[in-house]
């Protein structure tokens, strides 16, 4: 008999949430068969058979679990190990249905917390409530709580710590140039076409943040305080590995594009498309996320002129991309001409690089989008 248990799936959770079996209690299953998600604060885990037989299942849906605690053991015949005989007998009725919503930890915490009627939890119609789902229905009113503090989702939790460690250890500078981008997106219009996926300034600013690499090492490099008396030093990176800022309303990751040098704009593209995908159904893996030494973030509302981004913890630089403006300018023979402009901005730690490399970076950067 094997045992199914909780990996340690980062350093900054001591508990998961089991979201969802995808396997039933009692299924056949083969060892590397998917038969679990787990969620941590930033992602989606999903935890595969160790050996072939039958899942038997001692965590139900909804559970905390810690590392090292067994959720389930895969046995070599039907019988099911004694602890796990009867583990969801007091959620059934006598017809074998569930009568009430499973609670997570979390979520009751919270509608303890705030006093939330029962009877609005139950008319969520969900077989799960999580936290998250308390959290909404406060926000939607009519709960004397709707007033109070409310605690934020776990996603924004992780970004609220990663913006913190950041203000109190990186002293961060920024500047900022401005791009034609016409020629960019025409180019951007042409390459989409040759690729059959769909190209804009993103990518070309992916594509051309990693073809830096080589040039611009210590835009990549990771800080580390490593020597007597706390000097600082940093570790040069391998490879450009570029994270990409997502926010589709869900909450804000930056899942990465590791070796983004050695892709194709349009293998850049169907990465970036599907990291979008996954955002919006909150399945990230922690590995999408990790291993990042640069941070391209997004900024595509039309309102927006000029964004400051924050230096993630080990790394130094932040390049930031705004919203296309249209403008009035002079060409090169005085005619008032009619273009389309975006602001390049880079957040850098200035322990590490100074005023003038961080310009020459932005400057070469709006030289490659725009060969």
């Amino acid at each position: 008999m094997t045992e199914l248990s909780v990996p340690k799936l980062n350093n900054n959770d001591t508990e998961y949430l089991l979201v969802e079996w995808l396997a039933e209690d009692g299924a056949g299953v083969l060892k590397g068969d998917p038969v679990v998600v787990l969620e941590t604060s930033k992602a989606a885990e999903e935890l595969v058979a160790e050996a072939d037989g039958v899942l038997r299942r001692t965590a139900e849906t909804g559970a905390t679990c810690v590392p090292g605690e067994v959720i389930a053991y895969i046995s070599d015949d039907s019988a099911p190990p004694p602890a796990a005989a009867d583990h969801e007998a007091h959620a059934r009725d006598t017809d074998g249905e569930s009568s009430e919503p499973i609670i997570t930890a979390p979520a009751q915490a919270l509608i303890d917390e705030h006093g939330v009627d029962p009877a609005r939890i139950r008319a969520l119609g969900k077989k799960v409530i999580r936290r998250a789902d308390v959290t909404t229905l406060m926000e939607t009113g009519g709960d004397n709580a709707s007033s109070r503090p409310r605690t934020l989702p776990a996603v924004q939790r992780a970004v609220a710590a990663a913006v913190t460690r950041s203000h109190q250890t990186i002293p961060a500078a920024f500047t900022a140039v401005k791009l034609d981008a016409g020629p960019a997106i025409a180019r951007a219009r042409v390459l989409s076409k040759e690729a059959r996926a769909l190209i804009g300034l993103p990518e070309l600013l992916v594509s051309a943040v990693a073809s830096l690499h080589g040039q611009f090492p210590m835009c990549f490099a990771e800080p580390v305080v490593d020597r007597p008396g706390g000097e600082l030093a940093v570790v040069p990176s391998s490879a450009p590995n570029v994270g990409v800022t997502v926010d589709v309303g869900d909450g804000l990751y930056v899942p990465v594009l590791r070796g983004a040098d050695r892709l194709s704009l349009g293998e850049i593209a169907q990465r970036l498309t599907a990291y979008r995908t996954t955002a919006m159904r909150g399945a990230f893996r922690e590995e999408d996320l990790a291993g990042g030494n640069i941070v391209v973030t997004l900024h595509t509302d039309a309102a927006v002129l000029l964004a400051v981004p924050i230096v993630f913890p080990g790394q130094t630089c932040a390049l930031s991309l705004c919203a296309p403006q249209h403008e009035f300018a002079l060409d090169s023979t005085g005619n008032v001409v009619k273009r389309t402009t975006v602001t390049l901005g880079l957040a850098f730690d200035h322990r590490v690089v100074n005023g003038r490399e961080a310009a020459m970076f932005l400057n070469a950067v709006r030289k490659t989008v725009t060969p």
